[in-house]
């Protein structure tokens, strides 16, 4: 009932702007993607800030927020539907996937902005249309933009501006990041979500945390969002066995800086955070091979490189989910070696990401320029 009447009292505020048509909107559906359009939106309203408005369905971001801009707040729900649906402005800027299913646009906006929340492909892990309604999309480098181009091409889909801005999240993370916080006896067990119920984290996550800390290992486990919404019995299983545990912390935290700094390896099976751990810290992966996670079933009509597939190849470290046993020994050989990796890691980053270091005010200036100074 709260959370109806504060998305009812932001709606009446919202009424009283929807005249406006030279707003521009950041939406968030929860906290834990804050860090990803934190700089993004500092850089817009630095000099900008009545043009701006951020609206999110996660009260706690909401409030962070409200310290920063015009700020609205709706629960996922009735008054999330209507603010979607009246909305009027140049442009809606977000990170949701399959819009258009997921929420409806709106006549009224005439540009929807899509920047990613990982470094992933974009034509397996997602939806065959994820970007098919997006009028303009942010991407993380030329991978990404080629990707897109090839699915226009395949599918007939409308045509969109793709702008190299480069990959928020990383530079936020490498500009805030401790490299001296390593804890050698601490692991990151960090799965991926999946649309398949078949998955590591639901059928091995609890068999994977137990062989760790009888090991003598730390373990730091770190679900997806999505798992709050889709195991969320399983987050509870684990933690009610292992809370009391001075080897297990369940990482709940909006940001994941803290786990990845202090952890000396990452375990995950198809997680980007892979790809995140080891550009800014250089430290070992491990992939646990069981199920893909696969989103878009006619990912095959794309002649693309699977970014992640080649990720995993230059760097990573493999282990069948049959040879489970065999995980502490992998880890003990890998902490007790000279990481090799650093120059590939290096020339990787180089290769496939735009603006490094500056990709929030690329960003922000693009959407200055085009959308406040035109």
């Amino acid at each position: 009932m709260k959370s109806f009447i504060q998305s009812l009292f932001n709606f009446i505020k919202y009424l009283k702007i929807n005249n406006k048509d030279n707003l521009i909107f950041f939406y968030s559906e929860s906290i834990f993607y804050r860090e990803h359009c934190i700089d993004l939106i500092n850089y817009c309203v630095k000099n900008n800030k009545k043009n701006f408005v951020f609206v999110s369905s996660d009260y706690q971001d909401f409030l962070y927020h409200k310290k920063i801009l015009n700020c609205l707040y709706f629960e996922n729900g009735f008054f999330l539907y209507l603010f979607f649906k009246m909305l009027k402005c140049k442009c809606m800027v977000m990170t949701l996937t399959d819009l258009g299913n997921h929420v409806k646009k709106s006549k009224n906006c005439r540009n929807y902005i899509y920047f990613f929340h990982s470094l992933s492909s974009t034509f397996i892990r997602c939806t065959k249309e994820a970007f098919k309604n997006y009028d303009i999309m942010f991407t993380n480098g030329d991978y990404q933009k080629n990707e897109l181009i090839e699915s226009e091409n395949i599918f007939n889909f409308p045509k969109k501006k793709i702008i190299n801005t480069g990959y928020f999240f990383l530079d936020h993370l490498t500009k805030k990041t401790n490299l001296n916080a390593r804890d050698i006896k601490k692991i990151i067990f960090a799965p991926t979500w999946n649309y398949n119920k078949n998955n590591i984290f639901n059928d091995y996550g609890y068999k994977i945390i137990d062989i760790l800390i009888k090991n003598n290992y730390f373990v730091i486990l770190r679900p997806h969002p999505e798992h709050y919404k889709r195991s969320l019995n399983v987050i509870k299983k684990i933690n009610k066995t292992f809370k009391s545990n001075e080897n297990f912390f369940l990482d709940k935290n909006s940001s994941n800086l803290n786990s990845l700094e202090r952890s000396s390896i990452l375990i995950t099976d198809n997680s980007s955070i892979d790809m995140e751990f080891a550009l800014i810290f250089k430290r070992p992966v491990i992939y646990l091979d069981y199920i893909d996670k696969i989103h878009n079933l006619d990912y095959k009509m794309f002649s693309s490189k699977n970014i992640d597939v080649e990720f995993k190849n230059t760097i990573g470290n493999s282990l069948e989910i049959a040879k489970l046993n065999e995980l502490p020994t992998l880890i003990a050989d890998l902490l007790s070696a000279n990481n090799k990796n650093e120059i590939k890691i290096d020339e990787f980053r180089e290769k496939y990401l735009s603006n490094i270091n500056g990709s929030s005010k690329f960003a922000a200036d693009y959407i200055i320029s085009n959308f406040i100074n035109n």
